[in-house]
């Protein structure tokens, strides 16, 4: 089983919102038949403790934009 069409949707736009306020090494992971709970987790690098305060913000705002 692979990720549903939303969470794919979901996944685009979180990844999108971390490349905006430059994160790097953004990977997203399908774990739908692993994990019962989630269908994808995206992981991402930054330099330094604002810049992932500033990223996690950016897909939270971009997410919920979504509902």
């Amino acid at each position: 089983m692979t990720a549903t069409d939303r969470a794919v949707e979901l996944t685009r736009e979180a990844a999108k919102a971390a490349d905006d306020k430059k994160a790097s090494n953004i990977v997203a992971l399908d774990v739908t038949s692993a994990m019962p709970l989630t269908d994808v987790f995206v992981i991402a690098s930054a330099s330094n403790e604002r810049q992932v305060v500033a990223i996690a913000d950016a897909i939270e705002e971009s997410l919920h934009g979504l509902g």
